[in-house]
């Protein structure tokens, strides 16, 4: 598991300041400068707001346990995986960049390869039985 998530409190200052942005798309929650997922990229201590609004930290937490807003972007996103199959290529992304998040991977967002895609749902349907009982 990723052991570089932020405290809530810089967690919930990031988040705040996102969703004020006018680059913030709120039906998705992504960024529309960088296109990233805030949910997830906001509670990551290495990254930075493309738009310089807030800076990385090393202000870090280990936790026991996966923070409640990833928990939230599993149990939200399997509506578009439970087939085995992602919905869309939107789908497709969304599962790999919390897949790269949790397990502190590098999988490209955009990747065709079947061992890659597979790994990843495997590594998000795990998680959503764990969290969905």
């Amino acid at each position: 598991m990723n052991r570089f998530f932020v405290p809530d409190n810089v967690y919930k200052d990031r988040i705040t300041i996102c969703k004020s942005c006018v680059y913030y798309f709120k039906p998705t929650g992504t960024c529309k400068d960088c296109g990233c997922f805030m949910k997830i990229k906001a509670r990551l201590a290495p990254m930075e707001c493309g738009q310089k609004k807030w800076q990385k930290t090393t202000e870090i937490e280990t936790p026991d346990d996966l923070p409640k807003e990833i928990i939230d972007e599993i149990l939200d996103m399997w509506k578009d995986l439970k087939t085995g199959r992602a919905k869309d290529v939107a789908a497709k992304a969304r599962m790999i960049e919390t897949y790269n998040t949790i397990f502190d991977t590098k999988y490209n967002t955009r990747t065709n390869c079947g061992s890659c895609i597979s790994a990843c749902f495997d590594g998000i349907k795990r998680l959503y039985k764990k969290y969905s009982e």
